[in-house]
């Protein structure tokens, strides 16, 4: 029954796709006193972050279509003052945010090109899937966390299996189809790794490309995002930020994520992890998802009832989560008001392990995103403030400095 919820949803989105597109009229932008008023919060709450040892270093973009409202970097790419200053173009370990700005778009760009629908069982794209209670899964319950495939599993279980003649990831996507559900496919979130590195390899397949090539030529360069790979040049190498030291030696430029590492990106990108980018590239990317997938000079990346079926719920109604295809549907504050229940109200986002956020507010059109290395020099050794305080702090003043949501918050009881 949960299972043909999950599908229906999807197949009613065409019934709200103008949500996204570009015919419905611009939100009113924060007028000059709130962008001010804004500016000042997130200035503390960024410099608030270095001076507590939340993170070395971070960057802060928050838009609009056509408009930054806000821009700016802060500290250095590790404690020591002698390194290099943050800027918008330092590339950061994505972590878990390129399970949306990687293997999701990809995936929107192979349906809406025909290869691929996400109603197909998995098994009639990995060998051997549909066994041990997952015969039902589908691309959707991949993309939605409800395949029933666990959270995480050790790569030294999968090197286990590895036979002679098979490469790192293929031994991970053989593994992953013999495991056993962990739930009913359709029936409840589990959100795991291992559906996106399954996913991954689904539209590698289907588009005969690796997803970094893909998404090169189809969204990367038409938006002009020049600081986005899965293999850094030697350039982006000295503007990326450090993950971790150990023992003195600095984790630059090299997935952080134990799968997405074992699993590699130079025959198949992992789609779990891996991907690199700046604060720059990604407001170009979170612009173009609230603009309806148009850039800023109106070239179509992806169409609007592509981007609509991407974020909207595709999951129960009544479920206390809900996921669209890739993206975290937020409802509540402060991550989002509480007219976001409807489908033209919606809070996308996605966070990342290593200290990152992307997130598109689709009622005002509004995005932000936050990224830092909050993980550095060792995440074990953390005693500070917790960054989940910085990132809710952020995404209620951007909310409340839009006039859309003024009154929502004035009725909010202290």
């Amino acid at each position: 029954m949960m299972g043909k919820a999950l599908v229906s949803g999807l197949l009613n989105v065409c019934a709200f796709a103008a949500v996204l597109g570009v015919s419905q009229p611009m939100a009113a932008a924060p007028d000059a006193s709130e962008t001010k008023q804004l500016s000042a919060t997130l200035d503390g709450i960024l410099e608030s972050g270095v001076k507590d040892h939340v993170y070395p270093g971070a960057a802060l973009i928050v838009g609009r279509p056509g408009q930054r409202l806000y821009e700016k970097a802060v500290g250095h790419l590790t404690y020591e003052t002698t390194s290099p200053a943050v800027t918008l173009h330092t590339l950061w370990d994505l972590a878990s945010v390129s399970k949306v700005a990687g293997t999701a778009t990809a995936a929107m760009l192979a349906i809406e090109d025909g290869k691929l629908k996400v109603t197909a069982p998995v098994s009639s794209h990995i060998p051997g899937f549909g066994v041990n209670g997952k015969e039902k899964a589908t691309v959707l319950n991949l993309m939605t966390h409800t395949s029933g495939l666990p959270p995480y599993v050790p790569a030294a279980s999968a090197e286990k299996e590895r036979r002679p003649e098979q490469t790192t990831s293929d031994a991970l996507i053989s593994y992953y189809a013999s495991l056993k559900a962990r739930s009913e496919p359709g029936t409840t979130i589990t959100y795991s790794c291992l559906n996106m590195q399954t996913t991954a390899r689904i539209v590698e397949q289907v588009m005969d490309k690796r997803l970094e090539d893909l998404l090169r030529a189809r969204v990367w360069e038409p938006l002009g995002m020049k600081d986005s790979a899965y293999l850094l040049s030697q350039d982006q190498l000295k503007r990326t930020a450090p993950t971790l030291e150990t023992k003195g030696k600095l984790l630059v430029g090299k997935v952080h994520d134990p799968l997405a590492s074992y699993h590699q990106s130079t025959i198949h990108c992992p789609g779990n992890a891996g991907l690199f980018s700046s604060a720059d590239d990604l407001a170009r990317y979170c612009e173009m998802i609230a603009n309806g997938g148009k850039s800023p000079d109106g070239k179509t990346i992806l169409k609007p009832e592509t981007v609509s079926l991407m974020t909207s719920v595709q999951t129960p109604a009544d479920w206390k989560s809900a996921r669209g295809l890739g993206w975290d549907v937020d409802r509540n504050l402060p991550w989002a008001t509480p007219l976001n229940n409807s489908t033209d109200t919606l809070v996308v986002s996605h966070t990342g392990y290593t200290g990152t956020l992307i997130w598109v507010d689709k009622k005002t059109k509004t995005y932000f995103v936050y990224l830092t290395n909050r993980v550095f020099p060792d995440d074990a050794s953390k005693k500070g403030p917790s960054i989940a305080k910085l990132r809710r702090a952020v995404a209620e003043a951007v909310l409340k400095a839009q006039p859309e949501y003024t009154q929502v918050f004035a009725n909010q009881k202290p």
